[in-house]
């Protein structure tokens, strides 16, 4: 039976990458839904069909798809839990045609105002394309319901790349100074292990012989040390690291600035005053840029936005903090300059970004004060 498409896979390259029918424009035809309408859902970036009596929901018929095609359609959609439910539809010559669609459970998604389809691919286009070539990297040996858990993560890992993008290095070497010999997922869960073997450009001009490199594949983090000029005093949470356990660390509970994933769609400034207010219930007034910069290239992809944050930090603000539904339990202090900057120069803390973030303020600490 034929497919009615209406919501985001109306965006070619995103419809190409699911199917993975790269001839798929050849099988499209138009057709509409009288009596219902496609609304953006509330709260949320994408559409619904939904019934409206003046309403016409517009959409394309996929005609002539092969069982591939379907299958990697089907596995796509159910990650998300829709079903294909089957109505009728007017084609382009006005005809009455039974169709299957992609359809959420009913009373799952309430619409809000009309969705604006050429916005949505200018904004979420490339993004929503590129994760769903990660997502669709699982087919075949991951349930479509793990894949759908993972989503999320998929997503700003795709943000990530995208941002990678607009980074500006030094050097007369690029991408294309790389040969991608194999890539292989060792690991695929919140966090990817990849395995590459390849071939780089050496400095005299010649190509390396093969080698194999693995790397651990995070996202892009925001990550901001509240500071109060007025009372001279930063804030620092605490909370349980996994890496510092495995490592053999006595005390695998780490004192740091406030950091955490920034989100897809959202940028760095917006993550760092999220986590503020998630982790330790702190308002940034005003954000001062540090650093963007990768921890640890030949290992990780992750890449950190660091910020110092201006605030107030009266005595009580000090607590408990962090998601429920991530899990989170931090522990937030106050510290009064003279003993943060003390701890700094002991070597006390064990956090790079918050070494980094703390000799930033010390150097312009004095500039930030008279104007608080």
């Amino acid at each position: 039976m034929d497919i009615f498409i209406f919501g985001t896979l109306l965006h070619i390259p995103l419809l190409k990458e699911v199917s993975g029918d790269m001839q798929i424009t050849d099988k499209i035809s138009w057709a509409v839904r009288p009596g219902y309408r496609v609304s953006r859902v509330t709260g949320q970036v994408f559409p619904m069909m939904h019934e409206d009596p003046d309403g016409v929901a517009e959409g394309i018929l996929l005609k002539g798809l092969d069982a591939e095609a379907v299958a990697r359609l089907d596995y796509y959609e159910t990650a998300f839990g829709y079903d294909r439910v089957a109505f009728a539809v007017l084609d382009e010559n006005q005809m009455s045609l039974e169709v299957t669609a992609y359809m959420p459970p009913e009373g799952r998604w309430t619409p809000s105002r009309p969705w604006d389809r050429e916005h949505w691919i200018a904004t979420y286009g490339e993004l929503t394309t590129l994760t769903a070539a990660e997502a669709m990297s699982s087919y075949g040996h991951v349930p479509a319901t793990e894949m759908g858990a993972r989503y999320g993560q998929m997503m700003a890992r795709a943000a990530s790349r995208m941002r990678a993008k607009q980074s500006h290095g030094r050097g007369d070497m690029g991408r294309d100074d790389v040969h991608v010999l194999q890539a292989r997922k060792r690991y695929e869960g919140f966090f990817n292990v990849e395995e590459l073997d390849l071939r780089f450009r050496k400095f005299d001009g010649s190509m390396s012989d093969p080698v194999n490199r693995a790397v651990f594949v995070g996202v892009d983090c925001a990550i901001v040390l509240p500071y109060d000029p007025v009372r001279d005093r930063v804030l620092l949470v605490e909370q349980f690291r996994p890496g510092a356990f495995l490592r053999g660390d006595p005390n695998p509970w780490t004192v740091e600035p406030i950091a955490g994933r920034i989100d897809p769609g959202e940028e760095p400034e917006d993550a760092a005053r999220r986590e503020a207010e998630e982790e330790a219930g702190v308002v940034l007034s005003e954000l001062r840029t540090i650093s963007a910069a990768y921890p640890s290239p030949g290992t990780t992809t992750e890449h950190f936005f660091v910020f110092l944050g201006l605030c107030s930090l009266p005595d009580d603000i000090a607590g408990l903090g962090g998601e429920a539904e991530e899990a989170e339990d931090i522990r937030s202090h106050v510290m009064e300059w003279e003993d943060f900057d003390r701890s700094l120069n002991q070597g006390d803390f064990r956090l790079l970004p918050l070494i980094v973030a703390g000799h930033w303020l010390a150097r312009n600490r004095a500039s930030l004060r008279p104007n608080a």
